[in-house]
């Protein structure tokens, strides 16, 4: 949405100095609607003269929790919508045409594909690393989770119409494209998979890389795993895939489709054929129901798999899902207990992972002069200057407070 109005003439200022703020809203968790409502409320008073637009996931779910709060703004739920609001009211004209997206549901769901995000995001105070969302929705049913319904069925970008956006990007320069989805490994045109998907951006011209964002277990296919090995560091060989329990009875409880025997065999394989893949995941702990047994189970299961980097989080009621009115909800000390040990863990195997790394070479971006990140998304700090955006093969040499230290080899 910056990058659309960039382009259609905006400029970016300060709370105090804007006259437009547009508010992109998570409701993933409670806390995440109240952290909304809380930027909303000082939104409202850090611009005084600006008519602040609030849109997303909270605003789609449960737009009254934000019209309720007094002051100058408008609850657009439908990014696209949101953001020609945003042109109107800075008298400016979108420079994308407004057809629908091809790829999506003839029906009244909104299309997150067809104009947000076709302006180019390189520069400009950007990220040197460019995400594009290529899927949205989700048609899974997991017990804690809110997003099928702020975000709708499962549905893909068109083939052409990603591969298009992809190639602008790196034609402007990017050296590094995340492709993004709700459920990333279900990304379905026709016959057209995310391998296929993978296939074409190797196929364009430059040297630039392909990173996965979030996938789920059902989308590491063996086909997948070969086509990174194949890549020569193309395509990263970085995966993030939610664990989320090592138990399980909690995964039955979840609803999430795999048990423990599963994602440990399918992991496994994938780290044999990929030696230096970095192995990142979201677990939960005090889930309704959860014992110290089925703790433990996930504590055994991520020591097992190694995991370079864990994002642990405490559950947290979700109103509008089916876990928060199962039985057995976890009380709130245990979850910080359970949450200290896991985290603990995590910071062990991250050293560990880190370490192993030491004496071997990777593809790093720039993202600073000094500063950039390893194919395996650690950041790296390096000895040498070099332009930000750039791309460069560098010899690991060390790891300190959490950071990896490279230098040309």
């Amino acid at each position: 949405m910056a990058a659309s109005l960039i382009a259609a003439g905006a400029r970016p200022g300060t709370l105090a100095e804007a006259r437009v703020v547009l508010l992109n809203t998570c409701t993933v968790t409670a806390e995440a609607d109240a952290k909304s409502r809380k930027a909303l409320r000082r939104s409202l008073l850090a611009a005084l003269d600006a008519t602040v637009i609030v849109c997303g996931c909270g605003a789609a779910v449960d737009a009254e929790q934000f019209e309720g709060i007094a002051g100058t703004h408008l609850v657009i739920a439908d990014k696209e919508l949101a953001l020609q609001k945003a042109l109107e009211l800075l008298g400016l004209d979108s420079d994308s045409d407004s057809d629908s997206d091809s790829g999506s549901d003839s029906d009244s769901e909104s299309d997150s594909h067809s104009n947000i995000g076709v302006s180019l995001r390189v520069g400009q105070g950007f990220n040197t690393r460019v995400q594009i969302k290529v899927q949205d929705g989700c048609d899974n049913r997991c017990s804690y989770c809110i997003v099928p319904l702020a975000r709708g069925r499962a549905r893909s970008m068109p083939l052409d119409k990603a591969l298009a956006e992809i190639k602008a990007h790196t034609e402007a320069g990017a050296q590094e494209i995340v492709l993004t989805g709700i459920d990333l490994g279900n990304y379905q045109d026709g016959q057209n998979t995310l391998e296929v998907l993978l296939s074409k951006c190797l196929e364009l011209p430059g040297s630039c890389r392909f990173r996965l964002s979030s996938i789920e277990l059902l989308g590491i296919t063996q086909e997948l795993v070969q086509l990174i090995a194949a890549s020569k560091g193309r395509i990263c060989a970085h995966l993030h895939v939610p664990l989320q329990s090592g138990s399980d009875a909690i995964l039955k409880a979840m609803n999430r489709p795999y048990d423990a025997a599963a994602f440990q065999s399918k992991i496994t394989a994938a780290k044999k054929a990929l030696p230096l893949l970095a192995l990142t995941t979201d677990v939960i702990v005090g889930f309704p129901g959860e014992t110290d047994d089925d703790f433990n189970k996930t504590l055994e299961l991520c020591k097992e798999l190694r995991f370079s980097r864990m994002h642990v989080f405490r559950y947290s009621k979700r109103p509008g899902t089916p876990a928060a009115a199962l039985p057995g909800q976890v009380s709130a000390t245990i979850k910080a207990q359970r949450s200290k040990e896991l985290r603990q863990l995590a910071e062990e195997l991250a050293t560990a992972d880190a370490r192993g790394r030491i004496n071997t070479t990777e593809q790093v971006l720039f993202e600073t002069t000094r500063k950039a990140r390893s194919e395996s998304y650690y950041e790296v700090l390096v000895k040498e200057n070099e332009q930000p955006g750039s791309l460069k093969a560098l010899k690991i040499v060390g790891y300190e407070h959490g950071q990896l230290i490279a230098e040309n080899g």
